[in-house]
């Protein structure tokens, strides 16, 4: 199981926590493959902890469908579940719509410059031809309008959903070029903001709903 030398630091988290939130993102990122063993014994001596936050870990992974435990055999990265691609989009497509009906009364100067940011972001990470990048650009675009949003339920039902989403689209967006969707996706980034500054509530969720539905047959296209 490749993982990496450097020990990560920016985790100031208990131990099981601190391994939950490296092994989610190396499971995002692909520094762990779909399909690839893990060990608990490599873990926690990655760690230097005891084995037992690292099943902790293993077990919070499982829920969130993130890696498959079998007790006493072996655990695994899940698969990319193509049921699953669908299914996470449409509820993102219905969930943030509500995020940004919620988020309106709490816009300030300071998160639109926030958003338009994160769009620059996106515009140079495509330019580049960096889909790690882009991704991380479009997550904190959507993450700041939950966060403006203060509700805690969205926030949470989001980040388990926006999970599998962020490593879909890494997977998929570093093996096929995809201009077309994500020029799309800027636009309507755009288009988001711009009807938040008129304060056109319907404008900005219908085309937060759009921005998630609109990738669906981009990403089933190639399964």
């Amino acid at each position: 199981m490749p993982i990496p030398q450097a020990k990560t630091e920016s985790y100031p988290k208990t131990a099981k926590d601190r391994v939950f939130s490296v092994m989610r993102e190396w499971i995002i990122n692909g520094t762990l493959k779909p399909g690839e063993k893990i060990f608990d014994k490599e873990i926690a001596d990655y760690f230097s902890v005891s084995r037992t936050p690292v099943r902790e870990a293993f077990q919070m992974l499982e829920e969130q469908k993130l890696i498959t435990v079998s007790p006493g055999r072996e655990s695994r990265v899940s698969e990319i579940d193509p049921d699953s691609i669908r299914q996470s989009y449409e509820l993102l497509a219905v969930l943030e719509a509500m995020a940004v009906k919620f988020a309106m009364n709490h816009m300030t100067d300071e998160c639109i410059l926030l958003l338009k940011d994160c769009v620059e972001k996106l515009k140079a990470s495509i330019a580049a031809g960096d889909a790690k990048a882009a991704n991380a650009a479009d997550h904190l675009f959507h993450e700041t309008i939950l966060r403006f949003s203060s509700n805690d339920f969205l926030m949470q039902f989001c980040k388990i959903l926006e999970t599998h989403v962020a490593r879909i689209e890494i997977h998929f967006f570093s093996a096929h070029e995809m201009p077309d969707l994500l020029s799309a996706s800027v636009t309507e980034h755009e288009k988001i903001i711009e009807a938040i500054q008129r304060h056109d509530i319907e404008a900005a969720s219908c085309t937060m709903s759009e921005n998630w539905l609109n990738t669906i047959p981009y990403i089933e296209k190639f399964l």
